[in-house]
């Protein structure tokens, strides 16, 4: 009967990681169902006039939003500036029935704060955002 070489080598590692306190690493929780599979958030806003800010996406007290692909669209000429709470993110300067389709990920960087929009001019604007919630 063959012995497995690495079975002692394995269990050796695993004993020696415990004993560094390599187990530790702290985890990141994100927001899931019961049935324990991550989702993803849909959020719309659809404004003739983005100037004073409109709210996107609403966040709870404890909770980050993480953009995974925003989609803007707009029949004005305009500057449009992504927002988490105050502080600016990104600006997009579109021509009249210009748009825009980026898919990256980024975080909001303080619990709490909602993602907002503000252009430079009045007219009509179209968002959708696709992310999931972040808790921790």
């Amino acid at each position: 009967m063959k012995k497995c070489m690495y079975v002692g080598c394995l269990t050796a590692l695993v004993v020696g990681a415990a004993w560094l306190g390599i187990s530790n690493v702290p985890q990141i929780a994100f927001a899931q169902p019961a049935s324990g599979q991550q989702y993803y958030d849909y959020h719309s806003l659809n404004t003739a006039d983005a100037t004073t800010q409109g709210v996107v996406w609403t966040t709870q007290t404890e909770e980050r939003f993480a953009i995974h692909t925003v989609m803007i669209n707009g029949p004005t000429a305009m500057q449009v500036r992504l927002l988490d709470g105050s502080t600016e993110i990104t600006t997009y300067y579109y021509a009249a029935n210009g748009g825009a389709c980026p898919i990256y990920d980024l975080q909001s960087k303080t619990k709490g704060n909602d993602l907002t929009i503000q252009s430079n001019v009045a007219g009509r604007i179209c968002i959708t955002v696709v992310g999931n919630s972040l808790w921790y």
